[in-house]
């Protein structure tokens, strides 16, 4: 399947910002699943790219100058397997089990950890039964439910409040997953809505799980799929900190509006769809 991008975020203030940094992990790259066909990334300055401690291809835009306004586009086309092939650890800058590492996000307390106990059965079984399961399980457990939290709730929190977005379903599920013994990263990407489930969005969050002798496995959590084949993977990492489209601080700036807009389409239509979890810049 090839699909076309197009993702926009402006960042507009009602007083100018004096300096702003921002990272972007904005650029998917080639492989096992996906071949990047072109792509180009523009922003209000010079863009220098670098490749971040997880492998992903990620970009720094400074702006050292008064703005009122930040606008950052990516333009391209990218060629999905129609297989779903599993990922292989060869070629990656770390073993499998740095992700069984938690953190504020996905931190697994005793809430979380009864939760997870309730998929050990299946998990004795085998693997991918268990991931299977805990991937419906935390599915029912949270509701898709868009405007009930935001890029700082953790995994306990939506747990608690029963609803959530797909950062939460990959944030909710990936804790599980290591508290039983089971590496698991969260992942960033598009998704293409036209062979999506019914909760479709095109900037999308999902999850992936190692599975010995079978590789890094994918679960779409908010659309209940496995080893997806409608993504478009751009970055990987522990939790949404490590694989947030833009990320960034500024100084100045009051009044801060965000707009984001992504399209992910086949080569019959657009549908534009505004991006899940956008995140607010730290003020300085």
């Amino acid at each position: 399947m090839r699909v076309a991008i197009n993702h926009e975020t402006i960042y507009r203030y009602q007083s100018a910002a004096n300096y702003s940094v921002q990272y972007l992990r904005l650029t998917p790259i080639s492989g096992a699943t996906q071949r990047v066909l072109s792509w180009k990334l523009t922003g209000p300055g010079n863009l220098r790219p670098w490749t971040d401690a997880f492998g992903n291809a990620a970009h720094v835009l400074v702006i050292d100058k008064p703005h009122e306004e930040i606008r950052i586009s990516a333009v391209g086309e990218v060629e999905i397997a129609d297989g779903g092939k599993p990922l292989l650890s060869d070629g990656e800058p770390h073993s499998p089990e740095l992700f069984l590492r938690s953190t504020r996000l996905t931190e697994c307390d005793d809430r979380v950890g009864r939760f997870a106990q309730g998929f050990k059965p299946a998990f004795l079984s085998s693997s991918r039964k268990g991931l299977d399961r805990l991937m419906q399980g935390v599915r029912d457990a949270v509701d898709y439910k868009p405007g009930t939290t935001h890029s700082a709730t953790s995994a306990r929190e939506a747990l608690d409040r029963k609803s959530g977005v797909c950062q939460d379903h990959a944030h909710l599920f990936v804790t599980c997953a290591r508290s039983l013994g089971v590496p698991a990263r969260y992942v960033s990407g598009y998704l293409c809505t036209d062979t999506a489930g019914d909760e479709q969005m095109a900037s999308h969050a999902w999850a992936e799980a190692w599975v010995e002798g079978a590789g890094w496995l994918s679960y779409d959590i908010a659309n209940r799929m496995s080893n997806a084949r409608a993504h478009v993977r751009v970055a990987v990492g522990l939790d949404y900190l490590d694989a947030a489209p833009v990320r960034g601080i500024r100084r100045g700036g009051h009044g801060e509006e965000l707009e984001v807009e992504v399209s992910v389409n086949d080569a019959r239509k657009v549908k534009p769809m505004q991006a899940v979890q956008p995140q607010k810049q730290q003020q300085q």
